[in-house]
């Protein structure tokens, strides 16, 4: 019961006590009250009544006068009993009337009883006693006198109290307010937000509750912001290069060969080495600081040209006077011409007044052919001499001889694909499975691939640029759900799926619109899903995002972010969003037994995460070092092929 409902019924007890109390008192005055005014009326009717008769009593020829005197009395109503006896104590004359309470619960009567009082008085006829009168008044009337004030009292004592209850909850709402705002601000940090802090009330007492509140929500927020700092330096200090922001030659080669490893290396069509010119020279002809403005020049040409190219590309500096960049999902004749127009902006450098040297450097290029991750980069360095050999500001490309001919189709071809993949719903599952540390499964996450029309299987990571490319990623989300959901209804009840979603899904009304209408249709199936959302693509759509939580929250349906940490970004975002789980990118998991870095990334990432009410699942955990190590810093799951390897998902 809440501390307002503990009051208002304190507040009810006590004044219903005291209004109780207050009737019962009053009416208890009352009837003595009206008692004694019996009793008085009775012995001055005797008295009055018994002087008149006194000369007529013992006159047998005045009995007529006297019984019509008595009853003259006898009938105002007044009285219950008249009666007159002789010297003897016999009864000469007697009327006597029924007790008759007109509009009075007998109730009332039996709980508030009033005495018969009665007045008695002497009658002489000169010196001799004649005999008595005795009357007795009627407490019909009293008992009607005292309920009708009793139900005066009671209604008005009944108005005071509910005009009193009206005027105690409106100053308790507003005594109390601070106290409600003191739980919201709880219930916000136990939700993982940091509210501004609440004004403080006039109350003492509930002034330094919410002051204490406040302080202790600005900690909460310090620490958190604390945490997310040391974390964003730490990455800095291990992976970004500090002069151009880019990520450096240990990033570099961690996130290429995890992509290789997890058959990312489709997705990624080339690769592009730029080594910039006569820096020894500039440095010792300028000094540093030119040196400096030139690299910051050259990194953001490298950025401004790749994000408008191929916006999921990669840059890093792998050395003082190299660049390298994976371009993503781009044939030989785009990559040629993104080669050709970089040159030409770096050519302007020199006019710009950056460096006095006309060469500003050279680019080599390889695409990728199923080439292994060494062979990449020996022949991108081959390119590289062979475009310096060529002469002066030059690119080279090296279009490679595809050994994988699922690489080779053309826009045309792929298009008709999946076209034909979405009519056709020619689309089949493969699931690993995620499990904790005391071996329970926590779900199986979806892979997708499709079928060309030879029977050829194509891995998402092939065909899932085309179909952005072409717009059809929200169509291949709904028959991924779609597939799920049927294949799952046959399926054991313990099954749970974790699905990939794109935010151009999430962000596209018309796909939300039907998944939320085909989880409602199977509210059964929906509780066993999780959807995980790229972090590169939900920094960048934190508002989607957050109304996709929101959505999915009623149903029960959790939601995960994907490859956390692969984008070098500050985690501060964490903090917008609800989400029920994170997993960290697979390249900090490998070899994370003996490299101090990971596992420094890896228990602050965890700390964090545990202190937003998150799970954390590290991927890509290979081998039983690895996993141990995970344990020790309490992570909550692994994915792996220590786990499970990658298996054909069929419901028979």
């Amino acid at each position: 019961m809440t501390l307002l409902k503990q009051l208002i019924l304190m507040i009810v007890l006590l004044f219903s006590v005291l209004f109780c109390g207050s009737i019962y008192l009053n009416i208890q005055s009352s009837r003595s009250f009206l008692t004694e005014q019996l009793s008085t009326i009775s012995q001055d009717t005797a008295t009055s009544l018994g002087m008149q008769l006194s000369p007529l009593i013992l006159d047998p020829q005045q009995r007529v006068i006297v019984q019509s005197m008595l009853d003259a009395v006898f009938d105002s109503g007044y009285y219950r009993k008249i009666q007159i006896v002789d010297v003897n104590g016999i009864v000469i004359l007697e009327r006597i009337a029924p007790l008759h309470v007109n509009q009075v619960p007998d109730w009332f009567v039996r709980l508030f009883p009033i005495e018969t009082p009665s007045g008695e008085a002497l009658m002489n006829h000169g010196w001799q006693q004649a005999g008595s009168i005795r009357i007795a008044a009627n407490p019909g009337i009293a008992y009607a006198s005292l309920w009708g004030s009793s139900v005066n009292a009671f209604y008005w004592f009944l108005a005071a109290f509910i005009l009193t209850l009206c005027v105690a909850i409106s100053l308790l709402h507003v005594v109390l307010r601070p106290l409600r705002a003191v739980e919201m601000q709880a219930m916000a940090i136990c939700n993982r937000e940091y509210p501004a802090p609440s004004p403080l009330p006039w109350t003492l007492d509930l002034r330094r509750v919410v002051q204490a509140m406040n302080q202790m929500t600005q900690k909460l927020k310090e620490m958190f912001v604390e945490q997310m700092a040391s974390i964003d330096r730490l990455r800095q200090d291990a992976y970004l290069d500090r002069l151009t922001g880019l990520p450096n030659r240990r990033y570099f080669d961690l996130h290429f060969q995890q992509i290789l490893a997890a058959d990312e290396a489709l997705a990624y069509r080339a690769l592009l080495f730029l080594e910039v010119s006569h820096l020894n020279a500039l440095n010792e002809q300028q000094g540093f600081q030119t040196v400096d403005a030139l690299l910051i020049a050259i990194a953001d040409l490298l950025k401004t040209n790749l994000a408008n190219s191929a916006e999921d590309s990669f840059i890093a500096r792998m050395s003082g006077n190299t660049f390298a960049c994976l371009i993503a999902d781009a044939e030989s004749e785009q990559v040629a011409q993104i080669a050709s127009d970089l040159m030409q902006q770096l050519s302007t450098l020199n006019e710009q007044g950056l460096t006095p040297y006309a060469q500003i450097g050279h680019i080599g290029v390889v695409m990728y052919h199923s080439q292994t991750g060494s062979e990449w980069l020996s022949e991108v360095d081959l390119a590289l001499r062979t475009a310096q050999a060529a002469g002066t500001n030059t690119f080279y490309l090296d279009e490679g001889q595809d050994k994988n001919t699922l690489a080779t189709r053309n826009a045309t071809q792929w298009r008709d694909l999946l076209q034909t993949t979405l009519t056709q719903q020619n689309i089949e599952l493969d699931t690993q499975r995620v499990k904790a540390l005391d071996g329970q499964s926590l779900h199986h996450e979806v892979f997708a691939r499709i079928r060309d029309a030879d029977g050829e299987l194509i891995p998402a990571a092939l065909f899932i640029p085309m179909a952005k490319r072409h717009g059809l990623l929200p169509q291949f989300d709904r028959l991924v759900i779609d597939r799920c959901l049927t294949q799952m209804a046959a399926a054991p009840p313990q099954t749970r799926l974790a699905i990939n979603l794109f935010g151009i899904s999430i962000a596209d009304a018309e796909f939300m619109a039907w998944l939320g209408d085909r989880l409602i249709a199977t509210p059964h199936l929906a509780q066993r899903l999780s959807f995980e959302l790229a972090e590169h693509e939900a920094i960048h759509q934190l508002s989607d995002v957050a109304g996709f939580i929101d959505k999915m929250t009623p149903l029960q349906v959790q939601v995960g972010l994907d490859n956390v940490g692969r984008g070098l970004s500050s985690l501060a975002y964490l903090s917008r969003l609800k989400v029920n789980y994170l997993k960290v990118d697979g390249a900090f998991s490998q070899q994370i037994d003996h490299n101090r870095d990971h596992q420094f990334y890896m228990d602050a990432m965890i700390k964090i995460a545990h202190g937003l009410d998150f799970m954390v699942i590290a991927k890509s955990v290979e081998t039983a070092a690895e996993q141990a190590t995970l344990a020790a810093m309490r992570i909550d799951g692994v994915q792996g092929f220590i786990v499970e390897e990658i298996m054909r998902w069929d419901v028979a």
